[in-house]
């Protein structure tokens, strides 16, 4: 019977700056970015894990035609623009960003990785079922 489940480890966060992510339309090179889709097959999001060294940014603005993107901030501290707006982001800020949104990022830091989780996911691909509508309990459940 094949499982139902996929797993990897992709070890301590700050390790992903020896990662990167080469963008195939420009040939830009991306550091500190690893996708988590190049490692298990995720069919309804992306995911990437991000470590920026301080004074890091993407070196392009960049929007999206069909994805919104969740950003989850889990140490450091930075400068996020969106739209022309400049907001300051430190361990624990959340971002939600619609596709349209223009956006950029930065390790305003001068001494610590700025590290943060990007989930892409479909604009609206939520609203057809709800969380509470989606789940199901089952029996039995775990040993513990």
């Amino acid at each position: 019977m094949p499982k139902n489940y996929e797993l990897t480890n992709i070890g301590k966060l700050e390790n992903v700056i020896n990662h990167s992510f080469l963008l195939p339309d420009s040939q830009k090179t991306i550091f500190g970015k690893m996708f988590l889709n190049d490692d298990i097959t995720l069919s309804g999001c992306e995911i990437s894990f991000n470590a920026f060294t301080p004074g890091q940014f993407v070196p392009f603005n960049h929007k999206h035609t069909k994805h919104e993107e969740t950003y989850i901030f889990l140490g450091g501290s930075g400068e996020f623009e969106v739209d022309g707006e400049t907001i300051e982001v430190k361990e624990g800020s959340v971002i939600n960003l619609q596709p349209e949104a223009i956006r950029n990022i930065c390790n305003t830091s001068k001494d610590t990785i700025l590290q943060f989780i990007v989930i892409q996911t479909k604009k609206d691909s939520m609203n057809s079922v709800k969380l509470t509508q989606d789940g199901v309990g089952v029996s039995p459940r775990g040993s513990w």
